[in-house]
């Protein structure tokens, strides 16, 4: 067992403070980065996530009735319902909960009411998902104290559902996998079809990485993330027409597409980043910095040419870094339309390469950017 994190420590003194006594468990999941292969995950393609020590916990303790109480430190606000019964939410992180409970409940019931309190220190609205942490947070917990028979595939695709159904966002696995999954030191490259799974340890001495945000929020329902999986989607569906040999998106070759067409851009984008997850893990196994600073700067290219889902602000942050010395590479993360670049810089020199890219960026843009370092972190875990 990991040690319980500073977050987790505060979440549990929270629920101390609120019910009385101790909680029966505590959970916490960590956020995430992406280290090559954006929008790949829903493309039964490619990616190479870790996990980030960054975290959000969830205390929690049965009662003896059915009611349910769930309090968010957060957003200073509560949850309050019974079991069977569960309300309209009347904002997002309501949203997450109480569609965990339901997605969980549905095929697992509980056994009795409970209080819970969370809270989180994964950025919101920065591509680090924040979401994800606190969907696997509850899924693991739930699952422990139910000890329903869930395996961790059905795990996170309980979180997926949550997304889903009640986010109204068609993700992938991507960002519940890094969480739940994620191996302390290394990453994952994942293959989302046929969802195996290779822990590849980082070989990168003396090597930060640095998560600059921009100060663009998204939020992914209201941005252009369904789009494109629908553009991807009908883009697989005109190749099928054209070579009916194509079964799934990993059967699209360069040549089956249009360059001319938005299908074609979208598609050529997934093509060439499954090229550059494979060629990635090899980079990190390795230690080979320059070829995987390369790679993250072909990924941005990409993502802002042929994919389309980068923003102006993201696009001078990349530019800038790119341009510095400290800076190997780095690419936007996350869903796109905002939130962070990750960039792979020099430790010693991390500390000044982030006061000369954001005191620029500062200059040209209106905003309030912030950064972050991070080590590489295992999955979610349960206490209790």
């Amino acid at each position: 067992m990991a040690d319980r994190p500073a977050i987790a420590r505060v979440c549990a003194d929270a629920f101390v403070d609120w019910r009385g006594q101790e909680p029966s468990l505590v959970c916490w999941s960590p956020g995430r980065i992406n280290v090559i292969g954006g929008h790949t995950d829903y493309n039964n393609g490619l990616a190479l996530p870790a996990a980030i020590n960054c975290w959000v916990a969830v205390a929690f303790r049965e009662r003896s009735d059915d009611r349910v109480h769930v309090r968010s430190l957060d957003f200073d606000g509560h949850y309050e319902t019974t079991l069977g019964s569960w309300p309209a939410p009347q904002n997002s992180w309501q949203q997450f909960v109480g569609g965990a409970l339901q997605v969980f409940a549905a095929e697992h019931p509980f056994p009795s009411g409970f209080d819970a309190v969370f809270v989180g220190d994964v950025p919101h609205g920065a591509g680090l998902s924040s979401s994800a942490a606190l969907t696997v947070a509850w899924m693991n917990l739930l699952r422990t104290w139910t000890k329903a028979d869930v395996d961790e595939w059905s795990l996170v695709r309980f979180c997926q559902q949550v997304e889903h159904e009640h986010l109204g966002v068609q993700c992938g696995l991507l960002d519940q996998v890094a969480s739940h999954m994620a191996q302390a030191g290394h990453v994952m490259r994942v293959d989302f079809q046929d969802l195996s799974l290779e822990q590849v340890p980082v070989r990168l001495p003396d090597v930060s990485w640095v998560v600059l945000h921009s100060g663009v929020r998204r939020e992914l329902a209201e941005s252009g993330y369904s789009d494109r999986v629908r553009e991807c989607a009908e883009g697989l569906a005109a190749v099928k027409q054209l070579d009916p040999s194509v079964v799934s998106m990993r059967d699209v070759t360069l040549d089956h597409l249009d360059a001319e067409a938005v299908w074609g851009r979208r598609l050529r984008h997934v093509v060439t980043e499954n090229q550059r997850v494979v060629a990635a893990a090899e980079c990190m196994a390795d230690g080979d910095l320059e070829t995987l600073g390369r790679l993250l700067l072909k990924t941005h290219d990409s993502l802002r040419d042929d994919y389309e889902v980068s923003c102006p602000q993201l696009d001078a942050l990349v530019t800038r870094a790119a341009a510095d010395s400290a800076c190997w590479g780095g690419r936007m993360v996350g869903g796109g339309f905002g939130g962070c670049t990750l960039n792979l810089v020099r430790s010693d020199e991390a500390d000044g390469f982030i006061q000369r890219i954001l005191g620029a960026y500062r200059e040209e843009y209106d905003l309030a950017p912030r950064s972050f370092r991070f080590r590489l972190v295992g999955g979610s875990q349960v206490e209790g």
